[in-house]
Order: structure tokens, then sequence, then C-alpha cells
């Protein structure tokens, strides 16, 4: 695995398990004590998550799937329930940091570019204005030869 060489990436894979564990013990508390939330948050993810296991390792073992997955018990689906929604938030955390990251470099490089056109623009119509003087000179020239000439 790449991110093993890598010893601050090890750390920071290692800061977010160490996260992970309290607000998977906080789901875990919330789940025994709030039977609300354990029916309704914390078990669904758990028992989809066996659905979804126990069809893929039927389907990867080339065995006919069952019609009715029997449901995991009431504390198993709690506890993986906790550790998946748990996983989750970090993961969550991890994907809004990472987006707040990339776009703070975004408009750090749109401001970049934008002071780059300001300048070209500066830039253009000085040799345009530039230009014109050397267009108005070289006429100046003209005329005086014309005049020294005639």
């Amino acid at each position: 695995m790449v991110i093993g060489s890598f010893p601050v990436g090890k750390v920071l894979m290692f800061s977010l398990k160490r996260i992970s564990k309290p607000v998977g013990d906080v789901l875990m508390w919330m789940g025994k004590h709030n039977p609300f939330i354990r029916q309704y948050v914390i078990m669904p993810p758990a028992q989809l998550y066996n659905t979804f296991e126990v069809r893929s390792k039927m389907r990867m073992l080339r065995l006919k799937q069952p019609k009715r997955i029997p449901p995991l018990s009431p504390a198993i689906a709690t506890s993986l329930g906790a550790n998946m929604l748990s996983e989750a938030i970090v993961f969550g955390i991890g994907i809004g940091l990472i987006y707040y990251e990339l776009s703070k470099t975004y408009k750090k490089n749109q401001k970049k570019i934008l002071e780059i056109e300001n300048q070209e623009k500066v830039l253009d119509e000085l040799l345009d204005r530039i230009s014109v003087d050397v267009e108005r000179q070289q006429q100046d020239i003209n005329w005086i030869s014309a005049v020294l000439k005639g």
C-alpha cells in the first residue's frame, strides 16, 4: 500500500481511526438508550449492509441467491450500524475538508488568473498607446522630411 511509505499518511490514517472510535461509542450509547434512534437510524444501515454482504458472498461463491436473508440480531445490528455510521461521519468530515481545500485553491487560482488577465489588458492598452504614438511620430518625421526636401 502506497500510504505505508509515508509516515505522515500513517499518522493521518491512525488519527482518523482514533477519531471514529468515540463517535461510534456515542452512537452505540444512543442506540442502547434510545429505541427510536436504534430502530430508525442505526439498525437499517447495518441490515442493508448485511443483505449486500450475504448476496455478494453468495454471488462470488456462485451459489444460488437466497430469497430471504435473516436479519441480524439487534445487538449485532446496533454495533455494526454504530461503527458504520461513525466511519461515515469521519469520511464525510474528510471529504468536507478536501472539498474546502480544493475550493480554496480554486479561488486562489481564479484570483491569479484574473490578475494576469488584468495585467495583459493593461499591457495591451499600453502597447496600443505606444503604437499610436509611433504612428504619429512617423507622420511627423515624414512631414519634416517633406518640408526639408521641398
